[in-house]
C-alpha cells in the first residue's frame, strides 16, 4: 500500500466555491470575451467529470479559430483539469466560458509572437521545448501509476486516512475586493458607521462574489491566500476587518459570518484527491526507474563530463 501524508490529504478533501480567492485569475471580473463561447448543452445535475469525459469524446471540437491556430473542447477539458480541484464547485457553464476566453486571450498573444518571429529566438525555443518535456512527462507518470489507482487501493486509503476523521475547520465569510487603499479605508468607515455588507459588497466589489453580496460560502484556510486566510480565521462570527488587506495586488476587506467543523467527505467526494496523492506517493519511485534505464551523462558544474562514481 503507497504511503500517503495525511495532512496533505485531508487538507484538500472538502470541496468549496471559494475558488474566487484560491484562484485569483477567476477571482477577478473577467474582461470582455468574444462571442460564441456558449457551453455544450450539458444535463444540469452532470458532474464536472462526467462533462469533462463529453468534452474529452469530442476533443476536436473547435470553440473558436485565433488565426492559424484553434481552441478546442480538448483544450478547455485539459485547462479545466489543471486547476484546483475546488472548482468543482464552480457551475460548468460558467467555468466553459471563462476557461474558453483565457484560451482564446492565450492564443491571440501566441499569436502576436509568432507574428513577431518570438518562436524562432532560442531562449523562447528552448522554454517551449520544456514545456513540451513537462507534459510528456506527466502524461508518462499518468498512465505508467493508472494501476495503483484500484477501487480496493481507493477504499483502503479513504478508509485509514479520511473516514470517521474531523475535517479542517471552515469559516463562513465575505469580501469585498477593490483597486485602492483609499476606497478599501473609504468603505470600511461606512461598514462601522452601519452600512450594510452585501449592499456595498454589490456595488464596489471587483471579485466575481460581488453579485452574491460578497458571499463566499464556507471556506477552509488552505483554500485561501496567506494573507486573507490568516486574517479570515483570526475574526469572530459578526467581525469585520478594521484595515483592509493586500493580496494579488489588491485591497480586500473582509467579513465572518460564522464557523464549523465539518464531518470527513464521502469517499465519493474524496475521490479525485485521492487518485491524486496516489500518484505523487508513486512518483518518486516511477522517476528514479526512468533515469536508471536512460543513458545519462552528467557534466556537472564544469561543463566537463563527471568520473564515473567508483
Amino acid at each position: 500500500m503507497l504511503s500517503i501524508r495525511r495532512g496533505s490529504l485531508v487538507r484538500k478533501c472538502l470541496a468549496c466555491a471559494a475558488f474566487v480567492v484560491a484562484w485569483p485569475v477567476l477571482a477577478q471580473t473577467p474582461p470582455a470575451q468574444p462571442g460564441g463561447l456558449t457551453p455544450p448543452d450539458f444535463r444540469s445535475d452532470m458532474s464536472l467529470q462526467a462533462a469533462l469525459a463529453e468534452l474529452d469524446r469530442s476533443a476536436s471540437t473547435v470553440v473558436a479559430d485565433v488565426g492559424t491556430r484553434s481552441v478546442t473542447w480538448g483544450d478547455i477539458a485539459d485547462s479545466i483539469r489543471a486547476m484546483p480541484s475546488i472548482i468543482g464547485t464552480v457551475p460548468f457553464p460558467a467555468l466553459y466560458q471563462q476557461v474558453a476566453g483565457q484560451l482564446i486571450q492565450q492564443e491571440a498573444l501566441a499569436l502576436r509572437g509568432q507574428n513577431a518571429g518570438l518562436d524562432k529566438d532560442p531562449a523562447t525555443q528552448r522554454r517551449m521545448r520544456d514545456a513540451a518535456d513537462r507534459a510528456m512527462a506527466a502524461e508518462v507518470l499518468r498512465r505508467s501509476l493508472a494501476p495503483n489507482l484500484t477501487d480496493k487501493a481507493l477504499h483502503q486509503t479513504y478508509n485509514a486516512l479520511v473516514a470517521n476523521k474531523p475535517a479542517p475547520e471552515e469559516v463562513r465569510g465575505r469580501l469585498i475586493m477593490v483597486d485602492t487603499r483609499e476606497l478599501a479605508d473609504q468603505l470600511i468607515r461606512r461598514l462601522q458607521g452601519g452600512a450594510d455588507f452585501a449592499a456595498l459588497a454589490r456595488d464596489f466589489s471587483k471579485d466575481g462574489t460581488a453579485r452574491a453580496g460578497g458571499e463566499l460560502g464556507y471556506v477552509r484556510l488552505d483554500m485561501l491566500s496567506p494573507e486573507i486566510g490568516s486574517v479570515l480565521f483570526a475574526l469572530a462570527p459578526g467581525q469585520t476587518t478594521a484595515y483592509p488587506v493586500v493580496s494579488h495586488n489588491a485591497w480586500f476587506i473582509l467579513h465572518v459570518e460564522g464557523r464549523r467543523q465539518p464531518s470527513a467527505p464521502s469517499f465519493e467526494a474524496a475521490r479525485g484527491v485521492l487518485e491524486q496523492d496516489i500518484i505523487h506517493a508513486g512518483t518518486p519511485e516511477l522517476m528514479r526507474e526512468a533515469v536508471e534505464a536512460a543513458p545519462v551523462t552528467y557534466y556537472g558544474l564544469t561543463g566537463r563530463k563527471a568520473p564515473a562514481t567508483p
